[in-house]
């Protein structure tokens, strides 16, 4: 799966999934552009790993809800490392609380982050790889039945979520005939480094292959869904979860789900 020579795009980078993505795919070939909001000195850390593999990696502070800094990002990229062939949106804030109770700017800070970001990003990338004819776009969604079902406290995170998943099939048709794919990844329960044995075991118990997946098994799939050999796939959303779709919600679940999406999804 060559990726040999293409510049990948990663935002939300500097740990957890976005950093096995960045390392996945300059083990692939390509080289990286490592996007962090706050956390500079594990972003140079990624920077270190990807340049030890033999390939270019630099580091690139933004805020991707903010579309001037976005434009700005893209063209900085675009001139210190080339033409954009990949971009991975991998951010994503969350806020555990019933609707009853949050606040209206963290409602809207879980739009910015995880939907209105994913826009601001595609839309600047998209013109680059139109003249060039050819691009991937993959950007991160939910368990699917989540999404579906709902769940106590995540109202915001699972609506913006599945407006991901729907801008993403969207545009899938509208750059398909320019040599653009874009697809969806959506992670089921996922290791972080942050939960407790307890949280890891009440989570194990509830995917049907009695494991958590790893933030590896993410990239993995990126790295499929970016190469040669998925040319022919876009639109899709592909569910990396081992068959878990929060079909068992016990009312104690709210302290699990907090550790399991906050560490990580904020970055």
């Amino acid at each position: 799966m060559s990726l040999t020579n293409m510049v990948a795009l990663v935002t939300g980078s500097s740990r957890g999934i976005g950093k096995a993505i960045a390392l996945e795919l300059a083990k692939q070939g390509s080289d990286v552009a490592i996007v962090y909001r706050g956390q500079k000195e594990k972003a140079i850390e990624v920077m270190n790993q990807i340049d030890s593999l033999g390939r270019r990696a630099m580091i690139f502070q933004a805020d991707v809800t903010n579309p001037d800094d976005v434009d700005k990002l893209v063209v900085q990229v675009t001139n210190q490392l080339g033409s954009i062939d990949i971009l991975v949106n991998n951010v994503g804030e969350f806020h555990l609380k019933p609707i009853s109770k949050i606040a209206v700017n963290e409602w809207d800070e879980v739009f910015k982050s995880n939907l209105h970001s994913v826009f601001y990003m595609c839309k600047a990338v998209i013109p680059g790889m139109r003249k060039r004819r050819m691009g991937r776009i993959i950007n991160i969604g939910l368990s699917p039945n989540y999404i579906v079902r709902g769940a106590p406290n995540v109202a915001a995170y699972s609506i913006a979520k599945t407006g991901v998943i729907i801008f993403s099939r969207s545009l899938a048709v509208e750059e398909a005939s320019y040599g653009i794919t874009v697809n969806c990844i959506s992670p089921g329960l996922i290791e972080n480094g942050y939960q407790s044995p307890e949280q890891v075991e009440w989570m194990r118990q509830r995917v049907p292959m009695k494991r958590l997946g790893t933030p590896e098994e993410i990239a993995d799939s990126v790295a499929f869904l970016v190469s040669e050999r998925a040319s022919y796939i876009s639109g899709a959303n592909l569910s990396v979860s081992g068959a878990w779709d929060w079909e068992d919600r016990p009312t104690d679940h709210d302290h699990i789900v907090h550790e399991l999406f906050v560490e990580d999804g904020i970055k």
